[in-house]
């Protein structure tokens, strides 16, 4: 085998080839596909298969056996072993030619080349043995017929085309299903982008001519799959009659021998003896090796005609479905049809507008000429004026007093000139300072950051020539920090030069005061020149001249006052800016300068051991080994502890900084500091190196569990190893090892020691200690290397784990010990402020418990996971007494349970790999490939991304199976590649290898663990990428590309990967410098799925052995905002065992016994614990901390209930419709086994998941308010103070603003869901039409000076109105409004447009608290009490006025058109919640069009009515006359309520309506009244769909519901007429019902799938809907 590979190497332990060409598998061992031969056997090669061309052209290799050679599934009627001739009854060239027909010898055999037909002269013989020649000829007549007949049956293999051209046409089918639902969710588009319709519009009309060409191929080839299939049953009838004639042959046969008798004048002894005779001579021809074989070959014929014959039926029956499609086809072509003749009409419509545009802009242009000529015509008369004043000169009084009083302002103008002069210079010398101090800090710091630099570059030029395995590679994670403080050095330095900008801007103002003086100064020099020189030239004789000049000096005088009033107020404001404001924005200044060379300071001490770290590194690493690891290893410990030390300081200072304003300037750069942080907490978190203990040291670690997770289940791994013995020193002394619990040591911790020679596990949940010691394994005995430790607690149960390992080979000592609390105390209840973890030691201010104050511990440690998260003791809150040059780390070595860890990687939801310039080590060519193996259990999630530009290559893990989107730049768009039959499921936790090919440049083929998924054919062309991601991306790469609107997907990946290749080339990812977050090995803990979501319809259901009924203990965590739902249920015949929640509370039913909770409900949102136990005397349920219980009735009894295998259910059962399923997570469930210890339940294990999701658990939190939180001077309720807070104290306490509206529930007795569903308090949905809102009039208060809004929304839509006012002309207004998924708030100052627009986007389904503020002429916009962005306008004196209504949610028909983008105008998709203004809550809506309550849990397609009443009116498109057919299915709420009701003028009218269960047609022609029911066995309000039909034909009305059928006739009406009605849909006005139907209540429930005449019905497009209706959205529960 190795003789047919090019190289071998060892991968995971196993050897693997690379094959010649022709070969494949692991070693070479088969044949590659194409090929055939066996490679086993010594001198075999593989041979290429020859088929002669004659087999499937769609394969991408002829398709024989892979041993023999032997050709399968020849096509082009051929046969043979390479297919190399014609089939029976076909003639022709089978290898060249390849053109086999059928024979034209009417079914007679011909010569397989030729086609000339064969026949045999045959002369019969005479005499008396003519008989037998007689029986001999027609034997071989009845030969001949049944060779006709199997010609004729291997001719029905033409079915194979035929059923060929099915699948062809079946599939063309289904592309034409998939082409027509991608063109409807895109007409939503370019319903919206109509401006690039016009455009669209010829491609859709291409696409059209071919799916109408396609179409009439499919029909071409369904004409021809007919004509074949008649032939096939006329073939088959011939062969009916030949048999037929072969009966009569026979019988024939016998008459003449009955004539030979009577002829040759024979008795019966001799005809007997004749017929003897003839009889031994036909059993010799039997035997006769010739007829033999072809009895064998009739018999092998016949079988096969009659699987022909059943393989034609069955292609009859798919011919017949797959003529049953074409009407749905052909209708949904209609439809499409329909909505590009709407499209047409839209498009037409948009070029009116734009001509009217034109037209307007004409006129403006004329208008615009007009005005230019005016202001010329008043150019020409003011040059006359000019002319005038400079004609007249006289000499007056006047201007003698004008003169001295200009003299006089221009004497104070120069002493404030003079003053403003020396500020200035002030202000000039503050500056130069500040300048000079900041040169000085930035340069210093530039300097110092470049050092760093270039001694991080120098090692990591050095760790990437040494580190040959890996090791050093966690050094280097560690040292990436230093890159960040570089960052917070530019932070502190932009903070500088905020300052300077600030003293810039008062320079700057400054400057402008001197120049506009100067100006003012030279321009009242050139009056009193002007006013000198018409002293001297006035003529005192020019009257008129005098009264003009007079005026004029009067005009002059008057702005002169202006001037002087304009320079004492600029005098004023420059003094105040220069005593008042630029002091405070200098010392501001001051202050940030100096904090910032502070930090800068501190930074640098930091950094400065890290330079010498640096060199030493740099000198060790030089002539590596053990030692210099060992240093550079403790360095980088070092370097992470000083930088800790740093980061809490910076983030004080941050805090400081953030709460000045303005804050939208330092936001974004405290965001960005932060998240350098975290990135450097998680770098810590995955240092896997160890840390040396002296028994003096300690260190507190940052744990980032959350501790509620802790509660019920807490898992702890780590490796330890005890020092090295020496003499002299008692190294079996007790030790401490580790704690983990409250601050104060009493109750409710767990740690690790060692006592009396032994690994001792403690926990104490609140009572007493329990001490679990392993006392099998003295640790005297352990071995001077690693070993893992592992503790762990599920409820009260706990055990200790010891793996040792073996240097020498793969085997492993394994050591176990159990325990349990001896209480019911199952919790350890922690609280986040009051957690601590230390390991090694304890500070000396902490006081351990007794059983854990022991020394400190002396040897080695390293931390490994903690519950399902990766830990390290570099992630570090502080240490204490570490010595850097003592404690030195030691390396672990590559034991047995670490060989499969070093080939894997560990990605966490947040980490990712990065391999730039992939091309070096692999080049694209004619076939690309891409392999990796991953392991998880989470269902979605990025595991390869490729961008370049517009372009990209992304593959995603999408609800466990995988998706492939591309885009190389292809005209027709992105195309998606999807595991669409769902073939390989990824999400089971088991390594699974996926390879990505590209073929030829034009065919995406995806393969998973070595088997064909799914391939897509593409445009040619190349891949266009060098760099690739993998696991996830970094933010900015979504935010700086053009992509994101194309990936639904981009959730980093959280699991394991290892093996990633490229044209088959491996990769290191830690190797690679901008791998972020990535850990070594695969931790198990992280894979193991212990939390489960469930939606309110699904389930997971295992059947393990699990005795419910005798000595049973269980418990799990739980979370719900639902006060139903079935938590676990067992049976086993009539016993029932289940824990159940009702109406908040928890209920254990054991066999009928009950035991309920009373005092608490638990559906607030928190986790909660449940333990049931059984025992033969009580049956006891404990929920969190409060224990109930019941006696067992059968105490005494003997009855014993058998283990069954029965399955359990967690989240509902399929087999009990007596409870709801739940809707929440449920964790950390385990119970007491008889095949095994107490763990915690591994769901991925479970052999049934119906509709769960196993890792995420989106219950949301109680949302925090930041608008509403209670101040110390604010007002509060005082009324009934006593009693209501002494009875409410203990009584849990509804989560603000998600409320559940109990109170409002109302149950119809008669239907299995409630009336209203489970919806948030206060808020309300929105969207389904273009027009849904709310109305608010008659508003108290005058909100035009200053006004401040407030609001909660939650939206996944990127366009939307949510908040609109405005004046009756729509000039003056205010809105609020979703763009591009961002918040845009504005509003008009004068006749300009103040804009507000958030960078972020806030359309991602979450709460949201908006605050906008109007204030005169500036704006401000506030979200979640983070972004404030602000912006003013300079004030325009004219008063803004606005009047009611204020409409919520979106406008009536016509408004805010004028202000708003067209896109924004259409009404909000989301929920909106507590609108407030100035601090007053809005609540009651004047009106209500399409606005429901905003429901929790799931939802579906469908339309809402609630139970507040609403109902829809549909356009005049549809007719309810005198014939029609309605159809629609219904999910009632409530057993009465009015379905459909049309109505006519004349007083005709239709009505179809539920009363108590019942449905009722009740029809009114213009003579009476008449009606037809139907009460279904099946109750409608079973909280399921049921189908509703109603057919009119003139007097006739049938009804059916489900499969029941009722109708009735009614009296014939000669004069009816038929109306067009309108049609109301869910209630209708009580004005237009009869009397007998006024008290029928508007219909509760949902409602979706309406059809009129077989044309479906969109809510969205109706004329009308009004009331609590709810378009497209329906409540599942």
């Amino acid at each position: 085998m190795a003789n047919f590979a090019v190289s071998c190497y060892r991968k995971s332990g196993v050897i693997r080839c690379i094959c010649k060409e022709k070969y494949a598998g692991p070693n070479c061992e088969r044949c590659a596909p194409g090929y055939y031969g066996n490679p086993l056997l010594i001198g075999s090669t593989c041979k290429k298969c020859d088929c002669s061309g004659n087999s499937d052209p769609n394969l991408i290799f002829e398709d024989c056996d892979e041993v023999t050679g032997q050709c399968r599934n020849c096509l082009r009627n051929t046969t043979g072993f390479k297919c190399e001739r014609c089939a029976p009854g076909y003639y022709g060239d089978a290898r060249i030619a390849k053109n086999c027909a059928v024979c034209n010898c009417g079914g007679g055999p011909c010569d397989s080349e030729t086609g000339e037909c064969l026949e045999e002269s045959f002369e019969p013989p005479t005499g008396c043995d003519k008989c037998i020649w007689d029986l001999t000829d027609d034997l071989r007549l009845a030969a001949l017929a049944i060779d006709e007949s199997k010609s004729n049956l291997l001719s029905v293999s033409s079915g194979v085309a035929a059923h060929r051209h099915v699948n062809e046409i079946n599939s063309t089918v289904y592309l034409l299903k998939a082409k027509f639902s991608e063109r409807e969710n895109q007409y939503i588009l370019r319903k919206i982008q109509i401006s690039d319709a016009e455009n669209t519009m010829k491609g859709l009309q291409s696409d059209l001519e071919e799916l109408a060409e396609k179409e009439n191929q499919a029909a071409k080839k369904s004409q021809l799959v007919q004509q074949e299939t008649m032939d096939t049953i006329n073939y088959a009838t011939q062969l009916v009659e030949d048999a037929h004639n072969m009966r009569d042959k026979i019988q024939e046969i016998s008459s003449k021998m009955l004539y030979y008798g009577v002829k040759q004048d024979l008795g019966p002894e001799e005809i007997s003896e004749k017929l003897v005779l003839a009889e031994n001579m036909l059993e010799e021809l039997r035997h006769r090796k010739p007829f033999l074989t072809q009895r064998d070959l009739v018999d092998e014929e016949a079988d096969e005609a009659q699987e022909l014959l059943s393989l034609a039926e069955n292609w009859q029956r798919l011919h017949n479905d797959t003529r049953s499609l074409f009407p749905v086809v052909l209708e949904q072509l209609d439809d499409y049809d329909a909505k590009l003749s709407e499209l047409q009409e839209s498009l037409d419509e948009s070029l009116d507008r734009a001509r009217d545009a034109e037209d307007m802009n004409r006129a403006n242009a004329a208008k615009q000429r007009d005005n230019e000529k005016q202001h010329e015509r008043v150019k020409e008369q003011v040059a006359m004026v000019n002319i005038s004043l400079s004609e007249s000169a006289e000499s007056l009084e006047t201007p003698r007093l004008t003169i001295s009083e200009l003299s006089d302002i221009i004497q104070n103008a120069s002493g404030i000139y003079a003053e403003i002069d020396g500020a200035k210079k002030e202000l000039q010398d503050k500056f130069s300072n500040l300048t000079t101090l900041d040169h000085d800090l930035v340069q210093r710091a530039m300097e110092h950051a470049e050092d760093l630099q270039q001694q991080a570059d120098e090692l990591n030029r050095s760790l990437h020539r040494l580190d040959t395995n890996g090791l050093v590679q966690k050094a280097l994670d560690a040292s990436n920090v230093y890159e960040n403080i570089i960052n917070y050095v530019h932070e502190a330095n932009e903070s500088a030069v905020l300052a300077l900008s600030i003293t810039d801007r008062v320079s700057d103002a400054v400057g402008g005061i001197d120049t506009q003086i100067t100006y003012h100064k030279d321009e009242s020099e050139n009056l009193l020149s002007q006013a000198k020189t018409l002293q001297a030239t006035a003529d005192s004789s020019n009257e008129q001249a005098v009264a003009d000049t007079s005026q004029r000096v009067g005009g002059a005088l008057a702005r002169k006052s202006f001037l002087k009033n304009r320079l004492n107020e600029a005098i004023k404001k420059l003094q105040a800016a220069e005593r008042g404001d630029a002091e405070r924005r200098l010392d501001h200044s001051k202050r940030i300068i100096a904090e910032a060379e502070k930090t800068t300071m501190e930074v640098g001490q930091a950094t400065t051991p890290m330079v010498n770290n640096l060199n030493t590194w740099s000198q060790s690493l030089h002539h590596f080994d053990s030692s210099a690891y060992n240093t550079a290893v403790d360095s980088a410990r070092d370097a992470v502890r000083n930088l800790t030390e740093v980061v809490p300081q910076l983030l004080d200072q941050l805090r400081t900084v953030e709460q000045k304003r303005p804050a939208s300037n330092v936001s974004d750069s405290i965001r960005r500091i932060r998240e350098l942080i975290a990135q450097t907490r998680s770098v810590a978190s995955k240092i896997q190196v160890s840390m040396m203990f002296d028994g003096q040291s300690a260190v507190e670690v940052n744990t980032k569990t959350n501790v509620d997770d802790l509660k019920a289940f807490t898992s702890m791994s780590l490796y330890m190893k005890p020092p090295e013995k020496s003499a002299g020193k008692n190294e079996n002394a007790d030790r401490f090892i580790l704690y983990l619990g409250s601050k104060n040591a009493k109750s409710d911790y767990m740690g690790l020691a060692i006592k009396n020679d032994n690994l001792v596990y403690i926990y104490n949940l609140g009572n007493k200690d329990v001490e679990i010691p392993l006392d099998s394994k003295p640790v005297s005995s352990w071995p001077a290397y690693f070993s893992i430790v592992k503790i762990e607690r599920v409820g009260k149960h706990g055990k200790v784990f010891l793996t040792v390992p073996s240097l020498s080979s793969t085997a492993e000592e394994k050591f176990i010990k159990k325990g349990e609390v001896s209480g019911d105390d199952s919790l350890l209840d922690l609280q986040p402020e009051d957690t601590v973890f230390y390991v090694g030691g304890v500070p000396p201010n902490f006081k351990l418990p007794a059983s854990l104050n022991l020394p400190g511990f002396v040897g080695y440690l390293e931390l490994a996971t903690l519950n399902n998260e990766v830990i390290s003791l570099y992630n570090f809150k502080h240490i204490y007494n570490m010595d850097p040059s003592k404690s030195i780390p030691s390396a672990r070595d590559k034991l047995a349970f670490t060989q499969s860890r070093a080939a894997s990687y560990f990605f966490d939801g947040s980490s990712y790999a990065v391999v730039r310039d992939i091309t070096r080590r692999g080049k694209f060519g004619q076939v690309t490939r891409f392999d990796i193996e991953v392991r998880t259990p989470v269902a979605n999630g990025l595991v390869l991304l490729m961008v370049n530009g517009s372009t990209f290559f992304s593959l995603e893990m999408r609800n466990g199976y995988l998706n492939v989107f591309y885009d190389f730049g292809f005209s027709n768009g992105p195309v998606h590649l999807e595991d669409s039959q769902k073939k390989a499921p990824i999400n089971d936790a088991k390594y699974h290898e996926i390879s990505i090919i590209y073929h030829n440049d034009k065919k995406m083929i995806l393969v998973v663990d070595r088997r064909h998924v799914k391939s897509m054919d593409n445009e040619k062309m190349k891949i266009p990428f060098t760099d690739i991601y993998i696991g996830g991306v970094p933010p900015e790469v979504f935010q700086s590309s053009n992509i994101k609107a194309h990936l639904p997907l981009d959730v980093n990946f959280r699991g394991c990967m290892k093996g990633f290749q490229f044209q088959k080339k491996d990769f290191n990812l830690l190797e690679q410098p901008e791998t972020l977050g990535v850990g070594y090995g695969c931790p198990e803990d992280s894979l193991i799925s212990r939390r489960a979501y469930f939606n309110g319809q699904g389930f997971i259901a295992s059947s393990q052995k699990i005795s419910f009924f005798d000595a049973f203990e269980g418990g799990f965590n739980f979370r719900t905002l639902q006060p139903n739902g079935l938590l676990l249920y067992y049976a086993a015949g009539s016993d029932i065992f289940s824990i159940s929640m009702d109406k908040g509370t928890v209920i254990l039913n054991v066999k009928g016994i009950k035991v309920q909770t009373t005092d608490k409900q638990y559906d607030d949102g928190q986790s909660h614990f449940i333990i049931a136990s059984i025992s033969p005397t009580r049956y006891e349920l404990i929920v969190d901390k409060d224990k109930l219980g019941k006696n067992n009735p059968t105490k005494g009894k003997t009855e014993q209930t058998p283990v069954s295998e029965s399955k359990f259910y967690f989240g509902g059962s399929p087999i009990s419709s007596q409870y709801a399923n739940f809707t929440g997570c449920i964790s950390n469930a385990y119970f007491t086994r008889l095949d095994r210890d107490v763990e915690v339940e591994d769901f991925q294990r479970y052999s049934e998941k119906v509709h769960t999701s196993l890792y995420e658990c989106p219950i949301e939190s109680a949302p925090v308010s930041l608008l509403h939180k209670k101040g110390k001077n604010s007002s509060k309720p005082k009324v009934n103070k006593n009693k209501k807070n002494e009875k409410n104290k203990d009584s849990p306490r509804d989560p603000v603003g998600l409320k559940s509206l109990k109170q409002n529930i109302s149950r119809d007795s008669h239907c299995q869901l409630s009336s209203s569903p489970k919806a948030i308090a206060h808020a309300y949905q929105y969207g389904g039409t273009a027009n849904s809102r709310q109305e608010f009039e008659h508003l108290k208060g005058n909100f035009a000076e200053k006004s401040q809004f407030s609001i909660r929304l939650k939206t996944r839509s990127s366009h939307g109105m949510i908040f609109y006012v405005s004046d009756q002309e729509e000039n003056d207004f205010m809105t609020l409004f979703v763009a591009h998924g961002r918040l845009v708030f504005m509003f008009n100052v004068g006749h300009r447009k103040l804009k507000l627009r958030s960078q972020e986007k806030y359309n991602d389904g979450l709460w949201h608290d908006v605050i906008f503020i109007r204030e005169k002429n500036s704006g401000r916009l506030i979200i979640d009490g983070l972004r404030v962005l602000e912006e003013s306008f300079p004030p325009t004196g004219t008063a803004w006025k606005v009047e009611g209504p204020i409409y919520l949610g979106g406008v009536a028909p016509g408004k805010a058109v004028k202000n708003v983008q067209i896109n924004s105008v259409y009404s909000f998709s989301g929920c909106l919640s507590n609108l407030q203004l100035n601090g007053t809550s809005i609540t009651t809506a004047s009106q209500t069009f399409s606005v429901t309550p905003c429901f929790e849990g799931p939802m579906e397609s469908g339309t809402y009515f609630s139970a507040e009443g609403g109902y829809v009116i549909l356009d005049e498109s549809f007719n309810i006359g005198l014939k029609f057919e309605i159809a629609f299915e219904v999910r009632p709420r409530s057993s009465s309520g009015i379905l459909v009701h049309g109505h006519s003028v004349n007083g005709e009218y239709l009505n179809v309506h539920m009363k108590n269960g019942q449905v009722i047609a009740k029809v009114n022609n213009g003579i009476r009244d008449f009606s037809t029911s139907v009460t279904p066995k099946q109750s409608l309000c079973d909280g399921r769909w049921h189908r509703i039909t109603v057919i009119r034909d003139s007097n006739v009305v049938q009804l059916d519901v489900d499969s029941e059928v009722n109708h009735v006739v009614g009296p014939l009406n000669p004069k009816s007429v038929d109306h067009r009605e309108p049609v109301f849909v869910g209630g209708v006005p009580e004005s237009l019902l009869t009397p007998s139907l006024t008290a029928i209540r508007p219909f509760t429930g949902c409602l979706r799938n309406f059809v009129i005449d077989e044309r479906p019905v969109s809510f969205s497009k109706a004329a009308l809907v009004s009331g609590a209706v709810s378009i497209n959205s329906c409540p599942a529960a």
